[in-house]
């Protein structure tokens, strides 16, 4: 029982923040979490992109000891615990392509078989469980641009060690990219490639916002 030395205030203040770490992987909190950190950036931009220099010089040197008194801030720990759990469960898309692409079909299945059970029920299949409508790799593009890049990329301007992660994250949108362009049937036509490859563009040009001036 890693709490048996806790007092009993110690240990409801770590019950009370396991809880809330947990209830915030539910995506209805992921944009607020984004917007977090993207206030605690704007606010320690100095100290931040100083820490992100240095760390492309010497990794051993992050977190400085200007991070550090940062990190140890009650609201500031608060956010990190409930950070690092959410990024966590969101990461298949930061994993090397052969994991990600075995998770995303995974997590595919999953909503599959909840549409598959909606039109057995009757009711209205949503959007994103109709297995005879989704494009498989067209929806995992979707899902790295408008919910995990947002925050890869936020997170990473404050934990510059999650770089590597978003930087896979922007190959992997390019992978999906060319399984969209090979796999679709009908072959997608020229505006359509062209405007994947301008999506595609502007992942690489946000990760590249990330990097150190």
């Amino acid at each position: 029982n890693i709490f048996q030395t806790f007092s009993e205030k110690e240990f409801q203040d770590a019950r009370k923040t396991c809880i809330e770490a947990i209830l915030h992987t539910d995506n209805v909190h992921h944009f607020a979490m984004v917007k977090e950190v993207q206030m605690m950036y704007e606010v320690t931009s100095e100290t931040s992109d100083a820490a992100r220099k240095l760390f492309q010089k010497d990794q051993k040197s992050f977190p400085t000891k200007d991070i550090t008194e940062l990190f140890r801030q009650p609201d500031t720990r608060k956010l990190l615990t409930k950070l690092l759990l959410h990024t966590s469960d969101i990461s298949n898309c930061v994993k090397p392509f052969r994991i990600c692409s075995i998770w995303a079909t995974k997590v595919l299945e999953e909503f599959f078989l909840q549409g598959d059970a909606e039109r057995k029920a009757g009711i209205p299949v949503q959007a994103l469980n109709d297995r005879d409508k989704v494009n498989r790799p067209n929806s995992q593009v979707g899902f790295i641009e408008f919910l995990a890049a947002p925050l890869f990329f936020a997170v990473a301007k404050v934990l510059p060690p999650l770089l590597p992660c978003a930087k896979q994250m922007v190959d992997n949108t390019h992978t999906w990219s060319q399984t969209w362009a090979k796999e679709t049937k009908p072959e997608p036509g020229e505006s359509e490639k062209a405007s994947m490859e301008e999506r595609v563009k502007k992942m690489h040009v946000r990760y590249n916002e990330c990097l150190p001036g």
